[in-house]
């Protein structure tokens, strides 16, 4: 791994850890049946993992789950349920390795997409500007989506000698629609947590099974490959590699 991207990780680590321990110092929980059971449908969700062509890495489906909890939980409620779920969704398979600084990374990467994904969705102007609820969700859809990859591309073009704008574009190419559509999913749940509760978001689960079978099969049910780092989107190796 070349000095620039170890001195890249290192930044978008601490970074991430910094939002992470800001989030523990003020920790705070209203309701812990709630937030363990976001946790157990996201970690499910993030094991459905389809690879994606031309990318060493893949794309799980536990983003709208993410989405969700950053639009209606505290940040640290909102943090554990998206960085518990990015780990899981690093452990191999029997036959693989554990990459510790691609979880790492993967970790840290997600932390800083919640920050801005929350930042987005909290702030005063866009709530005054922005009178639907899904659309403000949208906008901090958007805002995760680039805080999540643009690192990604970034750490590709540094350890395999690649453009890293050109690389960004095929990873929003393969990825954005799916990006779309769980802000959408998402949209919908926090419509109809406002009228039902909040259990709906657990029934979320068999539709993003049914989108997980849709790209296995759009993609030709490519081999998966051990995660890296892009979490929820395009996933993309580490400086150590796959």
């Amino acid at each position: 791994m070349k000095t620039s991207a170890k001195i890249f990780v290192a930044l978008v680590i601490l970074s991430g850890l910094a939002v992470l321990v800001n989030a523990v110092l003020h920790a705070q929980s209203a309701d812990h049946v709630r937030v363990a059971s976001f946790l157990i449908v996201a970690c499910l969700a993030a094991r459905l993992k389809v690879k994606l062509p031309g990318l060493t890495g893949s794309m799980s489906v536990n983003l709208p789950f993410i989405l969700v909890a950053a639009a209606e939980m505290s940040s640290s409620e909102a943090l554990a349920v998206a960085c518990f779920s990015t780990f899981v969704q690093c452990l191999p398979h029997a036959t693989q390795k554990f990459n510790t600084v691609q979880a790492v990374f993967n970790f840290a990467n997600m932390a800083l997409a919640v920050a801005a994904t929350r930042f987005v969705f909290g702030f005063p102007p866009f709530n005054n500007a922005v009178g639907s609820q899904a659309l403000l969700l949208a906008l901090a859809a958007g805002a995760f989506f680039v805080v999540n990859t643009v690192p990604v591309a970034i750490v590709i073009s540094l350890t395999e000698a690649k453009n890293a704008l050109k690389v960004w574009g095929h990873i929003f190419q393969l990825s954005f629609p799916y990006f779309v559509a769980s802000a959408a999913i998402a949209g919908l749940v926090v419509a109809a947590t406002a009228e039902i509760g909040w259990q709906v978001p657990l029934f979320v689960l068999p539709v993003m099974f049914g989108v997980f079978h849709s790209y296995k099969r759009y993609f030709g049910g490519a081999k998966e490959t051990a995660p890296a780092p892009v979490v929820v989107g395009a996933r993309a190796a580490t400086a150590t590699g796959d």
